[in-house]
């Protein structure tokens, strides 16, 4: 009967069990993992989308890092691949029965640059380049990338080094 007595005068005074909270509210834990799980979410879906509109320098470092992908998966390979530019896109290949036969896969396949974006490679309108089993090219290779008021260059240069400026 005590125990009945403490009990009422703690909901008298606004104490209430430890059970009854929970049924009626979350936790600062529980509000803390929901906000980093929107938050991850969040961050996937800007990564995904990507700037909006043609932007130079975004497509200069794509290009680039694909470049250099491929000039990496030559020498793991320990076989020749290459590349075409062109002002309306690119796409890589590898050499297969005496032939280049294009790369169809992922983030090798072929690509066209956004669209309002000109392009000119080694001062003119095409370029192929292709990669020794050492990872050297056969030629130095600079494409220029203009989008409105944005512009950006990726050189490859005789030591297979890639760079944006």
């Amino acid at each position: 009967m005590r125990m009945r007595t403490f009990m009422a005068e703690r909901t008298e005074r606004g104490f209430t069990s430890p059970r009854r909270s929970a049924e009626h509210g979350f936790t600062l834990v529980e509000m803390m993992v929901v906000l980093a799980i929107l938050a991850l979410a969040a961050t996937a879906v800007i990564l995904t989308i990507g700037p909006g509109g043609a932007n130079a320098d975004h497509q200069a470092s794509r290009f680039a890092a694909r470049v250099a992908a491929l000039r990496d998966r030559s020498v793991i390979e320990g076989r020749g691949l290459g590349l075409w530019v062109t002002a309306s896109g690119f796409g890589f290949e590898q050499r297969r029965d005496g032939q280049w036969q294009p790369l169809d896969e992922g983030r090798l396949a072929p690509r066209d640059w956004d669209v309002g974006t000109a392009v000119s490679v080694n001062g003119g309108a095409q370029a192929r380049l292709s990669f020794n089993r050492i990872g050297l090219p056969d030629r130095a290779l600079r494409v220029d990338l203009t989008a409105g008021d944005d512009s950006a260059s990726v050189h490859v240069d005789a030591a297979g080094d890639v760079v944006v400026e």
